[in-house]
């Protein structure tokens, strides 16, 4: 399943770029223009270059303990490689509809719903390896990024902004769970 994964991943971030594009022959103002116009479509590329990677990091330090795949491990890894692979196109809505509902919702919702169904592996392995289910971190991506779909709603801005609460989330979550993890 690590070999799917590292594969799916590499696609996934290789779509992304291709969605990167400038116009031919242009020069001075237009190719500096051009330049302005294709830094959202940069952003939103690294954006989610790093949520692929950061994805495919916490996928294989999940898994990492797992004796075996079974059936429902399996569709879990399915619905979780399927999410992955379908970045690229919440990534092409949100450069296209940043300041709308649906550009920062549809990316949320997709990387969100990636980050629980994670989430979901991570807990399926570590109860499978006998390992204390409470030394899982709470998926905090997850949290944010749905929770910034109604957010979108009001503020498609505030919602992309909220995205960045889930680094120290993330970081509160794996203390807690470490914690939690040393007691008997």
């Amino acid at each position: 399943m690590l070999a799917l994964t590292d594969g799916v991943t590499a696609i996934a971030m290789t779509l992304l770029v291709l969605d990167v594009e400038l116009p031919d022959g242009l020069d001075g103002a237009e190719l500096r223009q051009a330049l302005d116009e294709v830094q959202s479509q940069v952003g939103a590329f690294l954006l989610s270059a790093v949520v692929i990677a950061l994805f495919w990091r916490a996928h294989h330090a999940a898994v990492r303990n797992a004796d075996g795949i079974g059936l429902y491990a399996f569709w879990l890894h399915v619905a979780f490689l399927a999410l992955v692979s379908l970045i690229p196109f919440p990534t092409h809505v949100l450069e296209t509809y940043g300041d709308r509902f649906l550009g920062p919702g549809l990316y949320g919702a997709v990387i969100g719903a990636a980050a629980l169904v994670l989430y979901g592996i991570d807990l399926h392995v570590s109860r499978s390896a006998g390992v204390n289910w409470r030394s899982v971190p709470l998926p905090a991506q997850a949290i944010v990024f749905l929770a910034s779909v109604p957010i979108a709603r009001i503020s498609p801005i505030a919602a992309i902004y909220s995205w960045a609460a889930s680094v120290p989330l993330s970081m509160l979550a794996d203390r807690i769970a470490a914690r939690r993890g040393e007691r008997p």
